[in-house]
Parts: structure tokens; sequence; C-alpha cells
């Protein structure tokens, strides 16, 4: 049942094994043996979504698959709803999210680099040096990231979510898009914000599950979450520079 043989044998003395799957296993006995959430555990399993995004990304990018950017984003977006609200951490869902999202990110990058070139090299230093800032800020407390933070900047993300939502119906039913208004670039430094203060709260997540001893397979939702707060920066960066560059 178990990639580990020990906890095959353990199983038998009372924990009903028929009932649960592979991973459940494997997170009971991490569980058990009291293995615990670390930063190298952590870290492996950021590059290795972020692998598998570079390799959706790189893909699409090469053989200029661009027919998949608007299916991989729905797809990604259900993907990533479903690993963020499902009660079993799914390591499966998370890296399937991450190729889905790469074959997006890869897609949206090369339609916008056609258009504007040079402008995803920018994106991708402007996303990197944003994520470094941010983590500078959390790691010398100029960032606190206390109750009052969370609970601002869930009902933040909450409402640019819904905006989003609302946003891309119109743009896929109506043809318009609020981006395309005067304001577009405005609204678009909002997302950069909300998106870049989010790594904060993933800084947060790693440092009290490190301190607190969560089990193991914690790890994978706090990767996860890293890893989807940098690709959404990443495309609210490249989106704010093509307004820019339309102007």
């Amino acid at each position: 049942m178990s990639h580990n043989p020990i906890f095959n044998q353990a199983v038998r003395t009372g924990i009903a094994a028929s009932e649960m799957t592979p991973v459940e296993v494997d997170q009971e006995f991490g569980r058990i043996t009291g293995k615990k959430m670390t930063m190298e555990g952590t870290t492996s399993k950021v590059i290795g979504m972020l692998l598998a995004v570079l390799v959706g990304a790189g893909v699409t990018w090469f053989f200029e698959l661009y027919a998949f950017v608007l299916p991989a984003m729905l797809v990604g977006l259900g993907l990533g709803l479903w690993a963020s609200f499902s009660k079993t951490i799914r390591p499966g869902v998370m890296m399937a999210y991450a190729l889905v999202q790469g074959v997006f990110i890869g897609g949206l990058s090369g339609i916008l680099e056609s258009m504007y070139p040079g402008i995803v090299q920018t994106a991708v230093i402007g996303t990197f040096a944003t994520a470094g800032a941010m983590f500078m800020a959390y790691r010398f407390g100029w960032v606190k990231v206390d109750a009052r933070f969370t609970r601002f900047m869930m009902f933040a993300l909450i409402g640019y979510f819904a905006f989003a939502m609302i946003n891309l119906g119109f743009a896929l039913f109506a043809g318009a898009s609020v981006y395309s208004s005067p304001f577009g670039w405005l609204i678009a430094l909002v997302g950069v914000g909300l998106a870049a203060f989010t790594l904060n709260l993933d800084f947060e997540t790693i440092r009290s599950g490190i301190q607190q001893g969560w089990a193991e397979d914690m790890e994978w939702r706090a990767a996860f979450g890293l890893t989807a707060s940098l690709l959404w920066l990443y495309v609210e960066i490249i989106r704010l520079l093509s307004i820019f560059n339309q102007e």
C-alpha cells in the first residue's frame, strides 16, 4: 500500500488500511514516525514545482502552442482551487497545477514577447527582484505578518479574486476588459502589490510550520502556496508591462 514498508506492517495493528489511499498512508506514516516539516524539504518541493512550470512553459513557448493558453488558465484555476480547499494534501494535483500553469505562462509570455520584444526578460527580472525585496522586508521585520495584516490580506484577496472573475467573464463574453481602460495600469499595479505582499503570508506559513513542528506533508501546502504566489506575481507584472508598452 505505502512506499514505506515499515508502515505497511504498522497498519496491521489497527489502522483501517483498506480505506486509505497510498498518499493518505504515507501521510499517516509521517505523523506516526514524527517526521516534521523542514526548510530543506519545503525548498525541494518549491524547486520541483517551479521545474514543472518551466517544463510546461518551455514546451508551449518552443512549439508555439498558444491555442492552449485559455484552456490551461481555466484548468489551472480548477486545479488550484482543488488543491487549496481539499482536506487531503494532494501532491499530484499540485504538480499538475504547476505543469498546467506553465503551459499558460509559456503561452502568455510567447504572445506578449512577439508583440513587445524584451517584455518577458523584464517581467522575470521584476518578479525575482520583487520577491527578493519582499523576503528582505519580511526577514528584517519591515512587514509584520500579524493577525491584522493577515485579516486585511484575506479580505483584499477575496475582493480581487471576485473582481478578476467578473473581468474574465466580460473579457470572454463581451470582449471588453477593465485593463483596456485608462485606469487599467492602476488596477494592474494593485494586482502587483497584492501578489507581492501575499508572499509574506507564504514566508510566515513556512516559518510557522517549521517552528511549530508541523507534519512533513505540510511542506507541500507551503510549497504550493509560494509557487502560486510567484506565478501570480509574474502574471501581474507582465500585464502591467504590456499596458505600459501599449501607451
